[in-house]
C-alpha cells in the first residue's frame, strides 16, 4: 500500500501476513467437545509499520467449548443447544459481533450461549460472555511476534439476546445487547455501559428477484469521553448506526447482482453527550472495504452512498464496490484514519476489486486491490501524513489440510 490515510505509519508499506489454524471435534451423543488453535503472524517492511491487533496473535488457544444438544426439552417442535467455553461468535450482519473472515485475527469470547430453533422459522439465542482482549498489545509484541496468551476478565462483560424469524422469503432479525466495561489493573477504560439495541429486515438474493436490506441500531447509555483515570465524568451516549440496501439478480448463467447501498454512523457532535457510534465487535466488511493494511472506514463517524456489482464467470467470484465517503462530523475522527478537524467532511471516493478462484478443491487463490481518491477530509486535514491517493494490492493463498 502506498499513499497513507493514517496519522501514524509509513507512506508506503508491505505485510507479509501468515494464519495457521488446526481445529478438531468429538462428538459423544449428544456432546461435542471442540477446540482451535490459531498462530496469527506478521512481517513488515518498515520500521514504522501499521501492524495491530489485527494482524498479530502468535500461538494461540483460540477456542475450547463444550456443546450439549437439549433436543426438545423446551418444548415440543423446539431443538435447543448450550455451548459452555471459548467461542467463536457471529450474530446476523456481523455489524455489532463478529467472527472476522478478513482479518488476520479473530474475535472469541468465553462464557455461555443458548440457542433455541422452532423448525425453520423461529430462532432465539441469548449469552453471556466475556470478550478476549487479544495481546500482545504493545508495538514491541506485533514487531516480534510474541506469544502472548489472550486475556478474559470480568472487566469486560458482554450480554444479550438475539431472535431471528423468517415469513415466506422476508427474515426479520431483533437484538440487544448490553457491554458492561470497567478499568483493570494495567488496563485503564472508557468504563463503558452500553446498550445497544437493534432491528434488521431482508430478503435474500435469488435470480430474477429483488433484494433488500435495512438495518437500523440505536445505542444508550453512560460512558467517559477518554481512557485515563483521571477521566471520572460519565457522558450520556445517544448514537445510532444505519444500514440500507437494493439488489437485483439477473437470472443468466453468470448472475450478476447489481446493488446500491446508503450507510450513516453516528459521529461525536459538539454536545455534552457521548454522540460516536461504538461497534462493539463488528465488522466493517463487506459494507465498506477489508481491514488490516487496509480498510480506513469503521461504523462510527461515517455516511457512505455506494454501488456494487457481484459476478461468478466460471469458478471465478467477482466482487465489484464503489463508496463515496464522508464524515458527518468533520471535527471527529474518521475511522481508522487518525485524523480530525478536516475543512470539510468530504472524505474521498474508494474503489474495491476482490476475485476468488478454487485452484482445487484444497487451494483457493484470492487478488484484490483499492483505489482511495481522497478528499479534502485526508488532504488538508491535520496530522496528514500522504497527500497522495491511496492504492492497495493484495494476494491469499488458502490451502485446507
Amino acid at each position: 500500500m502506498d499513499g497513507q490515510f493514517r496519522s501514524f505509519g509509513p507512506d508506503s508499506e508491505e505485510l507479509l501476513l501468515l494464519q495457521t489454524r488446526v481445529d478438531a471435534q468429538y462428538k459423544m451423543g449428544d456432546l461435542v467437545l471442540g477446540g482451535e488453535i490459531m498462530d496469527a503472524r506478521a512481517y513488515s517492511t518498515a520500521d514504522n509499520s501499521t501492524l495491530r491487533q489485527a494482524e498479530v496473535n502468535a500461538l494461540e488457544p483460540l477456542q475450547y467449548w463444550a456443546q450439549y444438544d437439549l433436543g426438545d426439552g423446551l418444548g415440543e417442535g423446539t431443538n435447543t443447544t448450550l455451548k459452555l467455553g471459548q467461542q467463536r461468535m457471529l450474530l446476523g450482519s456481523a455489524r455489532l459481533i463478529n467472527n472476522p473472515l478478513f482479518r488476520n485475527t479473530a474475535n472469541t469470547y468465553l462464557g455461555l450461549r443458548g440457542d433455541i430453533k422452532r423448525g425453520n422459522t423461529d430462532g432465539l439465542t441469548a449469552f453471556y460472555m466475556l470478550p478476549t482482549r487479544i495481546l500482545p498489545d504493545d508495538i514491541e509484541g506485533y514487531y516480534d511476534n510474541r506469544i502472548e496468551i489472550d486475556r478474559n476478565g470480568f472487566d469486560l462483560q458482554l450480554a444479550g439476546a438475539f431472535y431471528h424469524r423468517k415469513v415466506a422469503d422476508l427474515n426479520l432479525e431483533l437484538y440487544a445487547y448490553y457491554l458492561g466495561e470497567r478499568d483493570s489493573s494495567g488496563f485503564q477504560t472508557r468504563d463503558r455501559r452500553l446498550l445497544t439495541p437493534g432491528m434488521r429486515i431482508y430478503r435474500e438474493p435469488k435470480r430474477g428477484k429483488l433484494d433488500f436490506e435495512l438495518e437500523g441500531i440505536l445505542q444508550r447509555g453512560k460512558a467517559r469521553r477518554t481512557a485515563p483515570a483521571t477521566d471520572l465524568v460519565d457522558k450520556d451516549v445517544r448514537a445510532f448506526y444505519l444500514y440500507g440496501e437494493l439488489g437485483y439478480r439477473l437470472d443468466n448463467a453468470i448472475g450478476p447482482r447489481f446493488a446500491v447501498s446508503a450507510t450513516y454512523g453516528s459521529g461525536q457532535d459538539e454536545s455534552d453527550k457521548i454522540t460516536r457510534f461504538d461497534q462493539l465487535f463488528g465488522a466493517i466488511f463487506p459494507d465498506y472495504a477489508p481491514p488490516g493494511l487496509y480498510g480506513p472506514t469503521t461504523l462510527s463517524n461515517v455516511s457512505s452512498f455506494g454501488a456494487d456489482v457481484i459476478w461468478t464467470p466460471g469458478k471465478w467470484t467477482i466482487w465489484n464496490t464503489f463508496r463515496r465517503l464522508r464524515a458527518p462530523e468533520p471535527n471527529d475522527v474518521f475511522g481508522r484514519t487518525g485524523i480530525r478537524n478536516g475543512p470539510n467532511g468530504e472524505v474521498g471516493d474508494q474503489f474495491f476489486l476482490r476475485a476468488r478462484y478454487p485452484l482445487s478443491p484444497k487451494v483457493l487463490f484470492e487478488v484484490g486491490g483499492a483505489l482511495l481518491l481522497k478528499g479534502d477530509f485526508l488532504k488538508e486535514a491535520p496530522g496528514v501524513i500522504s497527500r497522495d491517493d491511496t492504492r492497495y494490492i493484495y494476494s491469499d493463498l488458502t490451502f485446507v489440510f
